[in-house]
């Protein structure tokens, strides 16, 4: 089927379509989603998984609300648990939970979790990506994978790796990139710092499978900002999935039957998109590394090999800190190793002295200081509960994720420390040092289109 790109009424023909092929699935127009998280359940990982557990039922409550979707079942969750591979660990490599439409369940699948053990620093992350390929994914569902760790895989070349030469169970984690990329499954990796970028190639790698998956990776600096970076990007992801199912046929007839280049391709969608005045969400999530030709290198590198036995002798050692200025003035005058959770509706860097603290590598960042200013979104659910509820009390069987609405997606929310965090409007416009998250919505980007381009050419590739 050919579109016209400039056609505001593409999207409804398409459904039209699609329900005339699956009436169970596209009656009504019913949206559904298929999320997974991954949870590195190592000894350093205690905050992240505790702030998954609080969260959970927000959560998924939040992008119900906001992703428009109709019944309980049209959103399922899934839950992967991972530590290392005998002899670094001992308890178990993955636990493999499921997919669950009661995020009730979900929540006490998560309340099982603990942090421990872990052996040599990676981990066995190619493991449980495999254990993703083997779940029940619904056909015609938006599929997306939430990856949350501080270390790397084994076999990328790290220093110290109990199992150098990569992952004992024979998987290749750039191939499982490639084969989730082709079954339409969007991997996001929220990248645990600065733990992660204490290893030489991490941040590269998860550069680079994220970019074969068209996700994104999510630098957190605090566990306080994993509900918030959650939210943002699967909303984010259920739009550019709209988006790719209405466009994808002629965009992969494009690059693959006519040999175009993606970047081409995406330029013209980008074009064509912006005339009939398509707007999306974008989590904006503010960088705290910095860019560099050889991590650059790096994850080129990656994405073009074959496996990470070819990609190894190509990698490039970087040398000096990775993270940006601001980032380690605020280290320094917090005393700590991160940022406190904050929010604000506007980005105005400032730039601090240099700091002689050295973190090795990582990649450069998806947003600058100097990207246009876009409006926050504001019209959705906060996280917070009906008073008629306790917070995870609503059962989806029972009550689908009724909220209390009124405020900005990411607000309502208490951080961790007990310090108000993304709630209080005071906040808006203070550039106190502290990294933000945010959730905002404007004309589609020209990188937004290259990732539907690049995810409706790994999937037309498959057909």
């Amino acid at each position: 089927m050919d579109y016209d790109y400039n056609s505001g009424s593409q999207q409804q023909r398409y459904d039209q379509h699609q329900q005339q092929q699956n009436p169970q699935i596209y009656d009504d127009g019913r949206r559904m989603l298929d999320l997974v998280f991954i949870q590195d359940c190592t000894g350093s990982q205690g905050s992240y998984i505790s702030s998954a557990t609080k969260n959970i039922e927000k959560i998924c409550a939040t992008i119900f609300e906001s992703g428009k979707l109709s019944a309980a079942e049209d959103l399922r969750v899934g839950l992967i648990a991972f530590r290392d591979h005998p002899p670094q660990d001992h308890t178990y490599i993955t636990k493999n939970f499921g997919f669950s439409s009661d995020i009730s369940r979900v929540q006490n699948n998560l309340s099982t979790l603990y942090a421990s053990g872990g052996g040599d620093g990676p981990e066995a992350i190619t493991a449980a990506l495999a254990e993703t390929l083997e779940m029940d994914w619904r056909e015609n569902a938006s599929k997306m994978v939430v990856l949350i760790a501080d270390a790397p895989p084994h076999g990328i070349g790290e220093y110290g790796d109990g199992f150098d030469d990569g992952s004992p169970d024979g998987h290749d984690p750039l191939q499982l990139a490639r084969i989730m990329a082709s079954k339409g499954i969007t991997l996001f990796f929220v990248a645990c710092e600065p733990a992660l970028s204490g290893y030489q190639y991490a941040t590269d790698f998860y550069k680079a499978i994220t970019n074969i998956t068209s996700g994104l990776m999510l630098p957190l600096t605090t566990a306080d900002l994993l509900a918030h970076a959650i939210v943002g990007s699967v909303l984010e992801n259920l739009d550019m999935e709209r988006l790719v199912r209405e466009v994808g046929q002629a965009v992969a007839a494009r690059i693959l039957g006519n040999n175009e280049s993606v970047d081409d391709v995406a330029r013209e969608l980008h074009e064509k998109l912006l005339l009939r005045n398509e707007s999306t969400k974008k989590v904006v999530i503010e960088s705290i590394y910095k860019d560099s030709e050889e991590s650059r290198h790096n994850v080129e590198s990656y994405m073009k090999a074959a496996n990470l036995k070819e990609a190894r002798p190509l990698l490039k050692k970087v040398h000096g800190t990775r993270f940006t200025e601001k980032y380690h003035a605020a280290r320094q005058s917090s005393g700590g190793y991160g940022y406190s959770s904050s929010w604000s509706s506007a980005y105005a860097p400032t730039t601090p002295p240099r700091s002689s603290m050295k973190s090795p590598t990582t990649s450069p960042s998806r947003f600058s200081p100097s990207s246009p200013p876009r409006k926050v979104v504001t019209d959705f659910a906060a996280f917070g509960a009906p008073k008629t509820a306790s917070v995870f009390g609503t059962k989806v069987a029972q009550t689908p994720f009724s909220l209390a609405g009124g405020k900005a997606a990411f607000g309502g929310m208490r951080n961790m420390s007990g310090r108000p965090g993304f709630d209080d409007e005071d906040d808006d416009g203070d550039d106190d040092g502290a990294q933000k998250v945010q959730l905002r919505e404007d004309s589609i980007t020209l990188d937004q289109a290259r990732r539907i381009a690049v995810s409706s050419a790994w999937r037309g590739a498959r057909t």
